[in-house]
């Protein structure tokens, strides 16, 4: 089967890739230190606004790390035509 088949059949997912040692203790130490700060907050309203402070702050990783992978690509598409092209 070939990566164009592959994708199109759904067995490459682009946003499921491997996560490194680095970034996996990374994401360990912000999410206890989330939780740590919502234990901390007593302020039901406070604790409101800082949830979704949080979650549009995941929407907004989500959307730059998109804009990220389709910039790479068209980067890599162009420097294949470039190689494909130039004498």
């Amino acid at each position: 089967m070939t990566v164009l088949e592959d994708l199109y059949y759904g067995n490459i997912q682009p946003c499921d890739n491997k996560q490194s040692g680095e970034t996996r203790r990374k994401l360990s130490a912000m999410t206890a230190a989330e939780e740590k700060l919502m234990e901390d907050i007593l302020d039901n309203a406070i604790h409101s606004k800082v949830l979704e402070t949080f979650d549009k702050q995941t929407e907004l990783i989500a959307l730059c790390e998109r804009d990220a992978f389709i910039d790479g690509f068209r980067l890599g598409v162009r420097l294949m035509i470039e190689i494909l092209t130039v004498p």
